[in-house]
């Protein structure tokens, strides 16, 4: 239909359905005015940050992108099939992880990832008719990782490590009074936090400040591998009790200079480890091997003004802070800003939000408040709570 008669049938139109047509000087410049400017090329590079200590990193070290997140992810699977030709089966894992860590379900790696779960499967199953039981369950675990959906390959390995009998504290809830709606909360909130970063395109790794015994380590390492989230799962604690109390905020807090809630500071009795057989961070690393492979769980043991001096190379995807206390939460937030390990879109999950009532002058609260005053790079998006004591954050870099 010529222009003209199609806007006439548009006035008839609307008149017919009591519409007035009336003519502005602003109406008739619209169609004359001039396109808006075109946004800045993107930078794409900056958005693309694979550390070489990561599941999803090289041993080369970083690898910058030339071009779109979609090219970069093409690139890395195209490696990856060349690995796998090449019969290099953990580089090509790397390799589809990385594609996975940019476009989460990119159907060609899924696929990919399916046929190295089918050949680290055989592979366990020949050492464990060997009778190497240790190395079949290295290979199975891959396998699920590959591909968790798999029942077949979950099935071997739940009956490998059942046969075990080994104790576990990374099952165990040990703060909560009902465990069991403690994890279904923790569940939920975990797998939406994990589920925005790896459909959004956020690469990086999973840090946990505050482990005790391992259980919410635990549930981040399993929805990790369900979701195909293959960044690495690093733990900061002490493994003994929290610090001395330095911060007179913290001293004058509600639930230390009130409650005295934590007396024992949280640490595990001397006969309970000995009991164990072997310290409280070995023991957490070898039953996350379970659910993760071993080079993706990094264990930081030490109080964070010791752990957080060693430069981190890495970008976090997501940050779960359990800190319990405002100092603890002041220095993870400093040194991770001033290690550049924040990114845009970085998940910051904060376990003890509404601790001391939930004010504001102590605790998580303030110390985040005071994080984002302290600096001009981020700012903050809620996303939601959980519980009656989690509360999530989004951060935003202004020069992204």
């Amino acid at each position: 239909m010529p222009l003209r008669a199609a806007k006439q049938f548009t006035k008839n139109v609307l008149r017919s359905l009591g519409y007035s047509i009336i003519r502005t000087p602003r109406n008739e410049g619209i169609a004359s005015a001039p396109p808006p400017p075109a946004w800045p090329e993107k930078d794409y590079s900056r958005m693309i940050w694979f550390p070489a200590s990561s599941a999803n990193g090289d041993a080369g070290g970083d690898v910058p992108s030339d071009g779109t997140p979609a090219e970069y992810a093409e690139s890395c699977y195209q490696r990856g099939q060349a690995a796998y030709a090449a019969g290099h089966a953990d580089e090509a894992f790397r390799c589809y992880s990385k594609t996975l860590a940019l476009i989460h379900r990119h159907g060609a790696a899924v696929a990919a990832m399916k046929a190295l779960a089918g050949d680290y499967y055989a592979a366990g199953r020949a050492e464990s008719a060997s009778g190497n039981t240790a190395a079949a369950k290295q290979f199975w675990v891959r396998a699920v990782e590959c591909d968790p959906a798999n029942a077949e390959i979950r099935c071997e390995l739940e009956k490998l490590i059942a046969a075990e009998g080994k104790r576990d504290l990374t099952r165990h809830c040990y703060i909560f009074y009902d465990p069991k709606r403690a994890e279904a909360i923790h569940r939920e909130a975990v797998l939406r936090s994990l589920e925005f970063v790896s459909i959004a395109g956020v690469p990086g790794d999973i840090m946990e400040f505050g482990v005790l015994g391992g259980w919410s380590a635990r549930i981040f390492g399993e929805t990790m591998r369900d979701l195909m989230n293959m960044g690495n799962l690093h733990l900061f604690d002490s493994f003994d009790g929290l610090p001395d109390y330095s911060s007179q905020i913290d001293i004058d807090s509600y639930e230390i200079g009130g409650r005295d809630l934590w007396a024992n500071k949280m640490r595990f009795p001397d006969e309970f480890v000995r009991e164990l057989g072997s310290p409280v961070d070995v023991h957490i690393k070898d039953r996350l091997g379970d659910v993760l492979s071993g080079e993706r769980i990094q264990i930081h043991r030490g109080f964070y003004s010791e752990t957080l001096r060693q430069p981190l190379k890495a970008k976090a995807a997501l940050v779960h802070v359990d800190c319990d206390l405002y100092q603890s939460t002041v220095e993870v937030l400093q040194r991770l800003y001033e290690m550049d390990v924040f990114q845009d879109g970085c998940v910051l999950m904060f376990d003890d939000w509404n601790c001391n009532k939930a004010s504001p002058n102590y605790g998580e609260r303030r110390a985040f408040r005071e994080f984002l005053e302290w600096q001009d790079q981020y700012t903050t998006s809620p996303f939601f709570t959980y519980g009656f004591n989690g509360a999530v954050f989004i951060l935003h870099d202004k020069n992204a």
